[in-house]
């Protein structure tokens, strides 16, 4: 009679645990001390999160703690996640969120939804992101605007309510300076007093910020902005007047800051500005006044026409989203967005080089009027 071998005690990597396996060391990491499983829990990447928060009640409330951040923070363990807002025109929820995730034990990426509760603003807000918190801030609420701010924490994907701002403001625009959010324009009471205020997100409050004059006011009714180099930056939407805050007080901005282009495609790494315009990327030398092209990236995306766009500091390289619309006939179209990573080096003579590291489609839609709104970088 033939025997037959004797079953090798190593699990074969093809091979599912037996459940008893599974089960004694689910018990076993639940027997640790808490310091202990929050020190185990920041050393996993955040993309197995998801999966852990099934283990356990205790692991759910371990993996949204602020503790789990903080160690992270210490152990030098914290990532960069991308959250992309889309605007999709003529529908009843026009701003929708998604975070771009990659899956587990695989290098695709994709855009996942986030829900986000009814009480938020879908109409001409503005959006910001401040550490791991993104914040929604004023808009139109049934004809009538806000001076709500509601806040997601990108930690846990959970909505509060923050202190409103002292000005009902729709299709304000806000940027980021210092830890602080400046909101410009948006309302409809003409008072130039009430044109910008800004909020404290270490003491949650907000003040009104100095007022440029009148006459500024009324060339910056619509209007964008960044935070850059110590001042504030406010673009003029009808004139393309640029104007600056600086120290508390107003004053005329460096022309070719701008470059007649929009503020909201910019982004800062390093104290330097860089710019998307059809994924060719530019940077601005501070010291020439002058944009530059960013080298090494020529013809890779394969694009040669104009397409929206937007990048952002991801970690100290630059991500770069684009939307390819596709035309399948006169009733049908299909919106792509595709996403590229690049590392950005500084070389000799002060040129800065890129190299694409990436790039893929992450999200595909039928729905028409599908446009890019913001994109967020979040350290968590």
């Amino acid at each position: 009679m033939e025997r037959k071998p004797k079953r090798s005690k190593t699990l074969l990597s093809n091979e599912e645990e037996p459940p008893l396996i599974r089960r004694s060391m689910t018990f076993g990491i639940q027997m640790l001390p808490d310091d202990l499983v929050l020190n185990c829990l920041a050393r996993v990447s955040r993309i197995y999160y998801p999966i852990l928060s099934l283990v356990s009640k205790r692991f759910r409330s371990f993996l949204t703690s602020t503790e789990l951040f903080q160690t992270r923070n210490l152990l030098g363990r914290t990532e960069s996640f991308l959250y992309v807002y889309l605007r999709i025109r003529h529908v009843s929820n026009p701003l929708r969120l998604f975070t771009l995730c990659r899956r587990p034990n695989s290098s695709t990426k994709v855009m996942v939804p986030i829900l986000s509760p009814d009480s938020i603003p879908k109409y001409l807000p503005d959006v910001v992101l401040v550490g791991s918190n993104i914040y929604v801030i004023g808009g139109s609420i049934k004809n009538n605007a806000s001076s709500s701010v509601m806040v997601m924490d990108c930690r846990s994907h959970t909505w509060r309510e923050a202190q409103s701002m002292r000005a009902a403001r729709v299709n304000p625009s806000a940027c980021v300076l210092d830890g602080k959010i400046y909101v410009a324009g948006g309302c409809q009471n003409p008072d130039a007093t009430i044109w910008m205020e800004v909020f404290d997100t270490k003491t949650q409050t907000w003040e009104f910020v100095s007022s440029p004059g009148e006459e500024i006011c009324r060339d910056l009714t619509r209007c964008e902005s960044i935070g850059y180099d110590g001042n504030v930056y406010v673009k003029s939407m009808q004139t393309y007047g640029l104007y600056e805050l600086h120290k508390g007080r107003w004053r005329k901005g460096q022309p070719s800051m701008s470059r007649g282009g929009s503020l909201s495609s910019l982004c800062v790494i390093d104290n330097v500005l860089y710019s998307c315009w059809s994924c060719m990327i530019d940077w601005y030398d501070s010291e020439e006044k002058l944009w530059k092209r960013l080298k090494g990236l020529e013809g890779l995306f394969g694009i040669t026409h104009y397409v929206p766009s937007k990048c952002v500091n991801y970690g100290g390289k630059i991500v770069v989203f684009w939307l390819e619309r596709v035309h399948a006939n006169q009733l049908h179209e299909e919106t792509k967005i595709w996403c590229a990573e690049i590392t950005i080096e500084r070389r000799q003579k002060g040129e800065i080089w890129g190299t694409r590291e990436w790039f893929d489609v992450v999200f595909t839609t039928n729905e028409p009027n599908v446009d890019l709104a913001y994109v967020f970088a979040a350290t968590l």
